[in-house]
């Protein structure tokens, strides 16, 4: 129980510094990713796209946005915690930064995509970030 009670700490159940949380998130990702790469890829071509992945996790999804953008295009992978994307060698066209994405803005009007899965019923301020 002790465990549970110091993960939540600041408001999210499953923080990065629980020691499952990679296993956690490969989990998820491994469900969750074909319907994922199903919908963005109704998109159609993204070469040269520039992406922003808000709460990217272990990062699944940057990468292969990135290798849809290719080396033309741009992905910023962000996350509160950026350990987990950090441990997995990235193509050049990716770049991670640390981000609170309900403190922090975000540069407007320079992505042609925005993708977050999983992040926005966490957040009690959602109205509002979605808004910016």
């Amino acid at each position: 129980m002790a465990d549970l009670q110091q993960a939540a700490i600041g408001g999210y159940v499953f923080g990065n510094e629980w020691q499952q949380e990679y296993e956690r998130l490969s989990l998820m990702e491994a469900g969750w990713d074909p319907y994922s790469v199903h919908n963005l890829s109704t998109l159609g071509d993204m070469t040269g796209w520039r992406c922003l992945e808000v709460g990217a996790g272990g990062g699944s999804i940057s990468r292969w946005l990135a290798a849809q953008a290719g080396p033309s295009g741009q992905v910023l992978a962000t996350d509160l915690d950026v350990r987990l994307l950090e441990r997995i060698p990235s193509p050049p066209n990716l770049e991670v930064r640390r981000h609170n994405i309900v403190t922090e803005e975000v540069e407007q009007g320079v992505y042609d995509l925005v993708h977050t899965r999983l992040v926005l019923e966490h957040l009690p301020e959602r109205q509002a970030v979605l808004q910016r």
